[in-house]
């Protein structure tokens, strides 16, 4: 680990400088980077007959096949979407058919590690000799919170990366930080204009990395590979900790205030989760916590940890001990990068299409139930006003105050934006009587395609809740639903 000492690190400054509305969700996981609201409006307990209409909805914005995952923040009155899109070249010739097509997990069976190994590479290669056919763009919108007008665009060359970068936007002390393609740390004012922009130390061929900034007063912390925090001013290195060839990891890092010190709380390589701290990164302590792309999440001195499979668990370590004590782990779940939250005494979490709700204080599971989806991953939970809510397909929000699961709505979003519930639609689209026939089945799955399943949540992209409105990201733009009880 290489530190540097930071001079003009000020100690005033430890509350995280995104704690400066109670309205805003100002960077990813929400105000505490926790998925929590703290406070706001009462919140309806279920939608009106008929659905709910987007106060607004913007179309024109990069969706899933081109512009990554990102998700929204809002502050003061503006949300801010990233994207990452690719854009064909007039002066290049397209590409033919692929190859080496991606292959998901059920597709491998049959295969050897190694075949599998040499199959990507091959992909990989070919992904990478494809790409020369395209510009790469990555983008920042700014919109009106209340319209949905477009206020500016910042938008700058970007690079080739074997997934769309997603890391969503930060905004702190009056300035946006993302992490750009090709290792870019970026600094852009409120007005859109850059500030500057930072070449992250590291080897670049075609990796995305998810992580997002996480600002402790003149430091900015991102993960890239290795840890890096940055100056706020200039954007120049501090210090850094982690290996870099140890393997990516898309997790974001958190901050946890230990009296009169800021600690960063991050996964640094799959396997250890470490507390720095914020002024120079010297490594305070580190746990084995197997945790990987699921971001850590701090509640009061607790830390939660969440593993991509279910030996490696969800795990709860004691803050108030150094090393930090691991207190319990639950394997009842696991998930590649979906982040749980904890509201009360639970901890809220989503894992091979099962929710779970788990003491915090002891792991046991208050309750589980099973999730009607197809392969839900990496969308994390978000809760406020005692609500749990989860976009995947879907919006799903249960009472997480009940002792057992209590859904208050099971809704799914048409292609106008309209949020309803599920039940609703397939009366309204007349699905019950159209499967009924064989033949009427086979329609039934048109209508429901063509309607409903191209017009849902954006998978692995999380929503915003400020001032009691949800900003979400659909699979044909961006909406803003009004989720305040009248």
């Amino acid at each position: 680990m290489r530190m540097v000492s930071v001079a003009a690190f000020c100690i005033v400054s430890f509350a995280l400088a995104h704690l400066e509305a109670a309205d805003d969700w100002p960077q990813w996981r929400g105000p505490q980077r926790n998925g929590l609201v703290p406070s706001g409006p009462a919140l309806i307990d279920a939608l009106p007959d008929g659905g709910l209409k987007p106060a607004w909805m913007v179309r024109d914005l990069p969706n899933l096949k081109s512009g990554g995952w990102s998700s929204p923040s809002v502050f003061e009155g503006r949300v801010y979407v990233f994207t990452h899109k690719r854009f064909s070249r007039t002066d290049a010739k397209k590409p033919g058919r692929t190859q080496f097509p991606y292959l998901p997990p059920e597709k491998r069976t049959g295969m050897t590690d190694e075949e599998y190994a040499e199959y990507e590479k091959n992909r990989r290669d070919e992904q990478e000799a494809r790409a020369k056919a395209f510009r790469f763009d990555e983008s920042l919108y700014c919109l009106d919170s209340e319209t949905g007008e477009r206020i500016w665009t910042n938008q700058r060359t970007s690079a080739y990366t074997r997934f769309p970068q997603s890391g969503s936007p930060t905004i702190a002390g009056g300035r946006i930080y993302v992490l750009g393609a090709g290792r870019i740390a970026r600094c852009i004012g409120l007005d859109g204009k850059d500030i500057w922009s930072s070449q992250l130390e590291g080897e670049f061929r075609d990796e995305h990395l998810q992580s997002s900034f996480a600002v402790i007063g003149q430091v900015a912390v991102v993960k890239c590979g290795q840890l890096f925090a940055l100056d706020v001013d200039s954007g120049k290195v501090l210090w850094s900790a982690g290996d870099a060839k140890s393997g990516a990891v898309h997790s974001s890092p958190t901050v946890w205030r230990s009296g009169d010190e800021a600690v960063v709380i991050a996964n640094l390589d799959g396997k250890n989760t470490v507390g720095l701290r914020a002024k120079d990164g010297e490594e305070l302590w580190r746990v084995r916590s197997d945790a990987g792309h699921s971001s850590p999440l701090i509640s009061g001195e607790k830390l939660i940890t969440y593993g991509s499979s279910r030996k490696r668990g969800l795990k709860c370590f004691d803050l108030s001990s150094t090393p930090p004590k691991m207190e319990w782990v639950f394997q009842g779940a696991a998930d590649p990068g979906s982040s749980p939250v904890v509201l009360g005494d639970s901890v809220f979490v989503q894992g091979d299409r099962r929710l779970a709700s788990v003491d915090l204080k002891t792991g046991k599971a208050k309750w589980s139930a099973n999730l009607d989806l197809n392969r839900p991953r990496y969308t994390s939970l978000i809760a406020a006003d005692d609500k749990v809510f989860y976009a995947f397909d879907g919006l799903l929000c249960f009472d997480a105050t009940s002792r057992r699961f209590k859904p208050l709505m099971q809704a799914v979003v048409n292609r106008d934006g309209l949020l309803a519930e599920q039940d609703w639609f397939r009366r309204t689209l007349k699905i019950d009587e159209f499967e009924r026939t064989a033949e009427g089945q086979k329609e039934a799955e048109v209508i429901w395609r063509k309607e409903i399943s191209r017009s849902g949540p954006l998978p692995c992209s999380t929503p915003a809740i400020a001032g009691g409105r949800m900003y979400i990201r659909l699979q044909t733009g961006i909406a803003c639903y009004d989720l305040r009880a009248k």
